[in-house]
């Protein structure tokens, strides 16, 4: 988002409210815009739900079948290539020195990874166990039309028709308060990942206007709480209760929350940035960038490896999160001051403003204690950083760079660089001869030289 959006986002907001709000006076019983409404938001909600329970479903694999557990003595890795489990990673080049663990034949963590189960079983789990982790390669392509190529999982073809299950059960049969709300998080955490503030300084701009929308729409009009209890869509959030209960809207929860998630990503980026080597020189600055280990996505081994003294997977997502747990508890202290207000005079409140001092305040205020408040001032995620202090070299791949390495890689070594040059080239050379292609494959698997020391 750029400082123009920011300041044209409440202006849009109004918009949008005043327009329903006049639609919902004008047509006197909203079920037509409420049918419109729902039809509109179940299409969103089929990708939205659909992420939601695919990625929580990675989660619960990730604790089933970890990558690596460790215990009190050992780290033990999972080789998917050979079904067994053993000490010592396998290396890049596919060459791997460990010794085989014997007595752990199925793809199970601790004390369940010592269990004996029959041949037949254990095949069934390595079998199962590589359903849900491995990638299949999805194209599609028509000549002149499109072209289209990603990799999914078991778990997203899952997700995505348990999201066309959800919406047609809400739709057709019962619109309970939970499936509205399931619906409701699967909006929020879709735009979670799709929207970012690109800076601080603007994500603050959006929230200070909106702040000002909030109160003048639910104080000094009655839009706000027209729109919000005459239109029957899952575009709250609501909770069951004395009299009507309680709802929340969801840009309480989406505005709030791009602010919290860039703080996390800012996290993310100190870490490395501190990380960095500087060597001077006479006559240059060497920069020796750390190599980027996958923050996302670790949640089982994270788990399992809690314990371990050995470097693993799971440690690219253990980082300082100062600034994310700062956001967190002011979002969470401004929530719990808005119920109590409401509470207490028993009028609707308009949550953003308590919430926006609150991630703010926590925000800035965290930066301007810890003397990082010109750090925090001037991170951008329009790949600007990336190249930052890289001289020349780097300069001339500017534009090349914000596009094929995104945020962090500025950071980070130039091994992206060739993987993506790689994928660049193929993608040039593909589709040469075809006019129509819709196919699901699996990807070639390499083969691993092994050197074993069984135990």
């Amino acid at each position: 988002m750029s400082p123009s959006d920011a300041i044209m986002f409440p202006v849009f907001a109004g918009i949008t409210l005043a327009g329903l709000y006049f639609i919902i006076k004008w047509l006197e019983d909203p079920a037509i815009l409420n049918k419109i409404l729902n039809y509109y938001f179940s299409s969103i909600g089929v990708v939205g739900v659909g992420k939601l329970t695919a990625d929580l479903l990675s989660v619960v694999t990730t604790f089933i079948f970890p990558s690596v557990w460790a215990t009190s003595k050992d780290t033990f890795y999972v080789d998917p290539l050979l079904s067994q489990q053993e000490t010592g990673p396998v290396k890049p080049a596919r060459i791997a020195t460990h010794r085989k663990i014997l007595d752990k034949t199925n793809p199970f963590p601790g004390l369940l990874s010592s269990i004996k189960l029959p041949a037949s079983t254990n095949k069934q789990l390595w079998a199962l166990r590589a359903l849900l982790k491995n990638h299949w390669i999805f194209r599609a392509y028509f000549h002149g039309w499109f072209s289209f190529k990603t990799n999914i999982k078991l778990n997203d073809v899952i997700g995505f028709l348990l999201g066309i299950v959800a919406v047609v059960v809400y739709n057709m049969y019962a619109k309970t308060w939970w499936l509205a709300n399931l619906l409701a998080f699967g909006y929020c955490y879709g735009a979670l990942q799709l929207m970012s503030p690109t800076t601080f300084w603007t994500g603050s701009l959006i929230l200070i206007g909106l702040f000002v929308y909030d109160v003048v729409m639910v104080f000094y009009t009655p839009m706000m709480m027209t729109v919000a209890t005459k239109i029957d869509a899952p575009i709250k959030l609501v909770f069951p209760g004395p009299g009507r209960g309680s709802m929340l809207g969801l840009g309480d929860v989406v505005l709030p929350g791009i602010m919290i998630a860039i703080a996390l990503r800012f996290d993310l980026y100190l870490h490395y940035l501190c990380k960095q080597k500087t060597a001077s020189t006479p006559d240059s600055k060497e920069i020796t960038k750390p190599k980027y280990e996958e923050a996302a996505g670790q949640w089982g081994e994270r788990f399992w490896t809690s314990g371990s003294k050995e470097v693993t997977v799971a440690d690219g997502a253990r980082f300082p999160k100062v600034y994310f747990k700062a956001a967190l508890v002011g979002y969470s202290i401004a929530m719990m001051v808005t119920i109590t207000v409401m509470r207490i005079w028993d009028h609707g409140q308009p949550a953003l403003l308590y919430l926006v001092p609150g991630v703010l305040g926590t925000l800035w205020g965290t930066a301007l204690v810890r003397g990082e408040w010109k750090l925090m001032w001037e991170y951008t995620e329009d790949g600007s950083l990336d190249v930052e202090g890289d001289g020349e070299k780097n300069s001339e791949k500017k534009g090349l760079n914000k596009e094929k390495e995104g945020l962090f890689m500025g950071l980070l070594g130039s091994g992206m660089d060739e993987k993506v040059d790689k994928i660049l080239a193929k993608a040039n050379e593909e589709h040469a001869h075809q006019v129509f292609l819709f196919s699901l494959s699996e990807p070639k698997l390499r083969k691993a030289k092994v050197i074993e020391k069984s135990e």
